[in-house]
Formats: C-alpha cells, sequence, structure tokens
C-alpha cells in the first residue's frame, strides 16, 4: 500500500513497486535509534568533560597532628602577644596565595565523621588520631603549582597533597570509548539503513524489470531510471528519517532532565538543580540540535545514494 504522500504517477509505477510502507517505517525505526545514540553520545561527553574539568581543579590535601603548633619558619618575625598557629591553620594561611578564585575549606569534625561511617559505624569512635582534611578548588583554567606539595612539607612536615589528575584522565579515557561505542553504533545503524535501502530497491527493480527494460532499449538514459528510483527512495528515507527523529524528542529530553543535575559541579539536592520543563529545551547542546535536524536529511542522503548505485550497477549488466 503507498502511503498518502506517494501516489504521484508515473511510468515505470514506483508507487507500486517499492515497498513504500515497510520502507518507510524501517528507515523511522532507524533514525529513532541514531536519535537515541546522539543524544547519548552528547550526553556522555558534556558529563564526562564537566566532571573531568572539576576532578582535575580538585586536590585535597591532609594535615596530621593539625591542632600542633606549626614549626617557626626561619627568618620569620616573632611575637609574644599573637598565639602561635596550628599546623591545620599555617596551611590553609599558605593557601591564601594560590590564584585569585581558589576556594580553600577544611572539613569539620562532623562532615570527617560522616565520611568514615561505612568504616567505623555510626560511633565514629578511634584512638588514632585523625588528620586534617582540606579541600581546595582552583578556579577553571588554573593549573596546580607544581611545587605546592614540596613547599608544604617543607613549612609542616607530614602534610599530604592529593591530585585528582588521574581520576580526570580516567573520565576522558571513558568518555573517548563511549563516543567510540556511540559512533559504531551509528555506524552499524547507517549499514542496516543501505541494506534496507538496497534490498528495497532490488525488489522494485525486480517487479518492474521488463518496463525497465523497454524504456531502457528506447532510449531512457541510465541516470533518469535511476534518478526515478532514488528520487523516490529518497522522499521515503526523509519522511521516515523525519517521523524517526520527531518520536525521539520526548525520551532524549526525558534523558537531558535527568542527567542535567549531574552535569553541574556542585550538587546541593537533587529537586533543587532538576530543571523546569520550559527551560528545558535552552539547555540542550547546539551541536545535538543541530545534528537531529541533519539526521532526516542524513536518512534521505543514505537511501539517494544506495539507489542511485544499486539502479545504476543493476543497469549495467542489462543486454
Amino acid at each position: 500500500m503507498a502511503l498518502p504522500f506517494s501516489g504521484r504517477k508515473d511510468g515505470l509505477s514506483l508507487s507500486e513497486a517499492l515497498p513504500d510502507r515497510s520502507l518507510f517505517i524501517l528507515v523511522a525505526m532507524m533514525s529513532f535509534l541514531a536519535a537515541l545514540t546522539l543524544t547519548g553520545a552528547t550526553g556522555a561527553r558534556t558529563l564526562s568533560a564537566r566532571w573531568a574539568g572539576g576532578a582535575a581543579q580538585l586536590l585535597t590535601i591532609q594535615v596530621s597532628e593539625p591542632d600542633q603548633p606549626a614549626p617557626q619558619q626561619v627568618g620569620a618575625p616573632t611575637t609574644t602577644q599573637q598565639a602561635p598557629q596550628t599546623r591545620a591553620q599555617a596551611v590553609l594561611a599558605y593557601l591564601a596565595n594560590l590564584p585569585e578564585g581558589t576556594h580553600t575549606h577544611q572539613m569539620s569534625k562532623e562532615e570527617l565523621a560522616h565520611l568514615l561511617t561505612p568504616w567505623l559505624g555510626e560511633s565514629n569512635k578511634t584512638a588514632l588520631p585523625l588528620p586534617a582534611v582540606i579541600e581546595v578548588r582552583l578556579p577553571e583554567g588554573a593549573e596546580v603549582p607544581p611545587t605546592l606539595e614540596q613547599t608544604l612539607n617543607t613549612r609542616i612536615p607530614g602534610t599530604i597533597v592529593e591530585h585528582n589528575a588521574e581520576w580526570s584522565s580516567r573520565l576522558r579515557a571513558l568518555a573517548a570509548s563511549l563516543l567510540a561505542c556511540a559512533a559504531l553504533a551509528l555506524a552499524t545503524v547507517g549499514g542496516i539503513a543501505t541494506m534496507i535501502t538496497a534490498l528495497a530497491t532490488r525488489t522494485g527493480l525486480a517487479t518492474r524489470r521488463d518496463i525497465i527494460e523497454i524504456l531502457h532499449g528506447l532510449g531512457a538514459s541510465d541516470s533518469y531510471i535511476a534518478g526515478r528510483f532514488a528520487g523516490r527512495t529518497g522522499i521515503l528515507a526523509l519522511g521516515g528519517g523525519l517521523v524517526g527523529t520527531i518520536l525521539a524528542i520526548a525520551p532524549l529530553v526525558l534523558l537531558f532532565r535527568m542527567a542535567a543535575p549531574f552535569a553541574v559541579s556542585s550538587l546541593p539536592s537533587t529537586a533543587a538543580t532538576m530543571p523546569d520543563w520550559r527551560t528545558l529545551p535552552s539547555m540542550l547542546p547546539t551541536d545535538l540540535l543541530i545534528s537531529l535536524i541533519a539526521l532526516p536529511f542524513a536518512a534521505a542522503f543514505i537511501g539517494w545514494a544506495t539507489t542511485q548505485t544499486m539502479v545504476r550497477l543493476w543497469l549495467r549488466r542489462l543486454p
């Protein structure tokens, strides 16, 4: 049965030769899968970039015996009126010299107890003294001073600086693997769409073989016959691609809304950061929107190019 928009009559009767409905539905399904794959790849890349950037800018500093007096620096002025700094205070004072916009936070005893609950239980009682833990978040684009750990150890012996660069590289590797999987999935979808179009074209050629041989014998060029087949297949693929992309909009918007809270650097609460439905379209990446708009046209081009190739090869084998 021909689709409503495909009822134009022609000498080859392509509306009856090509399986309009099956080709349209299959292309729509392939476009739906391609749209979801593009969405997943874009989301993985966005989340990985933000998480990797956040990990690269984050330092964790541990100061043993934080309440003990800090050692007196050589050449530093001594006063009797000012109370001596503790080891933790001395580290915080030095961290104040980091680039402007750096945020430092010394975790309280309650925060440390909350972190240790999985290991120590609710009582959080331990005979070992706990170090002070200081979180340092550098501004975007700033780099960790290469001598930071050495300088802190010289001033406050026993200070440990933990860099998160390893986690950043792992997240980037994860994003690269996800993008490679998405590219493979898109290539698979494109290959299946090409095979479906080729089979539909062969069916149409077999159905109208006698008419095509007569027209070809009367002087109809290969370009004319291939163009008629390719034009019709391209229109069907364009329609199927458009329908599949539209059907994919609802789930992809839902997925982006669910992933939005995890794309921010700080997450007070899921409810507070869950975007409103009305503002969600403006949050979608521009490259994803461009890809979704181009998807139906890509499906049409695949259908057109595949049909052109198949018909021309078939015509060359005619006597």
